[in-house]
């Protein structure tokens, strides 16, 4: 488990859990799509923070970054900036300017581990000789043997068909 933490944000955390609500429990990769295209001012925050848990989980614990999901992910409020408008008769309104810390947590995911989609390497076949030549094994020369037989039968039968007709 790694997690980054971004703290004193300069955003209500009303307006980011919205943004966190999203993500919480998506792999790492569809969650960063989500947030690319939010159209919310708190998804940049957050996108940032998701970047940089994947980083820390890359470069310290040394995981794959396609394996990752989202573990935990909270807002938490943080101070308060107290502001006053002046209003009629002497009076001062409070504007209470809010700031969030954002915790996100990736971990490994075994079903992500499993589902990831490896191109498996050209099947390489070994021989007991040297040659140039293809073989019955190979993709492509199994693909030409039958075409080659199915155009061979097709011509037996049309030379069948003559016989029978003469």
């Amino acid at each position: 488990m790694t997690k980054a933490i971004a703290k004193y944000i300069r955003m209500s955390p009303r307006k980011l859990r919205r943004v966190v609500n999203e993500i919480r429990g998506k792999d790492t990769n569809s969650a960063q799509v989500i947030l690319k295209f939010m159209p919310y001012a708190g998804a940049r925050v957050v996108e940032k923070v998701l970047k940089s848990a994947v980083s820390n989980a890359k470069e310290n614990e040394k995981l794959n970054p396609d394996e990752l999901r989202i573990t935990k992910a909270f807002v938490d409020q943080s101070t308060t900036l107290r502001r006053w408008r002046p209003m009629s008769r002497g009076r001062g309104y409070p504007i209470l300017k809010r700031t969030s810390h954002v915790t996100l947590e990736v971990g490994v995911d075994e079903n992500l581990i499993n589902n990831i989609k490896h191109t498996p390497a050209k099947k390489q076949v070994k021989h007991d000789h040297d040659h140039d030549h293809k073989h019955d094994h190979d993709e492509k020369s199994k693909d030409e043997a039958v075409k080659k037989e199915k155009k061979q039968v097709k011509e037996k039968t049309k030379k069948d068909k003559k016989k029978k007709e003469e």
